[in-house]
């Protein structure tokens, strides 16, 4: 009987040349509270026509996803080791599509490209959707894969369903990040309050990290402020900008922040851009 070889990304069967490769990657700053300067960053990718990277990956084959995962994680740090994000002491995170599958050779094509970068992988967090249509095994071997490999762990979309529960019973990661569906309203909703301190619960006694993402209002941000959430991240994603060599100039870190992140930085919750010209960061 033949050995069965490993997978591997050659696997999969997308074209270069295809145009569902050509992404944009922008910034999503993560910010805690009273800090002057984001501690995270999360790569966003989205279509070169505007689509969102998940309706991208639902219009591929699913033996052609790893190639699509691929490219994002190429992209995600080749930019931010261009923006100089990786000599900063903020985090850069990464979403992953646990459904792709391959865990072991996206990971190793990561690990790759961050050496090729200069990024250092333990400036890295591997950010893992803990949303209901997720696939709970494909989800599981990612985060053992990552765990192994020393890689910390965020768990997205985290919103106390079975899945994301089932997930955070077989380990512990770095972040829970709360999904915006439990975040936006909050403040006027009795079942997503008691929702979220249940998982506040939880992540103080597995001392894990929550971060409130989608908080748009003070009275959203004072509730969570109430159970105890120190860490939000802004809503709103950074696009490429016609003057970005003259931007990249100064480190994106050390430079004094746009004047809409630094408006973040200042209020007592984080807000979404409302204009383009109000971005977070320029990339």
């Amino acid at each position: 009987m033949t050995a069965a070889q490993p997978a591997t990304l050659s696997t999969a069967t997308l074209n270069r040349t295809d145009p569902r490769l050509d992404l944009t990657i922008g910034f999503h700053a993560m910010i805690a509270k009273g800090a002057d300067r984001p501690f995270a960053w999360q790569a966003v990718a989205h279509g070169a026509d505007g689509r969102s990277f998940a309706a991208i990956s639902a219009s591929l084959l699913p033996e052609q996803r790893p190639a699509l995962e691929a490219r994002r994680i190429t992209l995600a740090l080749e930019r931010a080791a261009a923006l100089g994000l990786h000599r900063s002491e903020a985090l850069i995170a990464l979403p992953l599509g646990a459904a792709a599958g391959l865990a072991e050779p996206l990971l190793s094509h990561l690990f790759r490209t961050a050496l090729a970068n200069g990024v250092s992988t333990d400036r890295l967090v591997v950010e893992i959707s803990a949303d209901e249509r997720g696939d709970l095994d494909h989800a599981a071997a990612l985060a053992e894969a990552c765990t192994a490999r020393g890689l910390s762990v965020t768990l997205d979309a985290f919103a106390a369903g079975s899945v994301a529960l089932k997930l955070l019973a077989r380990f512990t990661p770095r972040f829970v990040k709360l999904d915006p569906s439990l975040v936006r309203g909050i403040d006027g909703s009795a079942s997503r309050r008691l929702i979220a301190e249940g998982v506040m619960r939880l992540a103080r006694n597995m001392g894990v990290t929550v971060i409130a993402r989608g908080v748009e209002n003070r009275g959203e941000h004072d509730a969570l402020h109430a159970m105890g959430v120190r860490h939000f991240q802004i809503g709103t994603a950074a696009i490429p900008q016609a003057d970005v060599a003259r931007r990249e100039l100064r480190n994106p870190i050390s430079a004094p922040l746009h004047r809409r992140l630094a408006h973040h930085n200042r209020s007592a919750f984080p807000l979404r851009a409302a204009r383009p010209a109000e971005l977070a960061i320029a990339v």
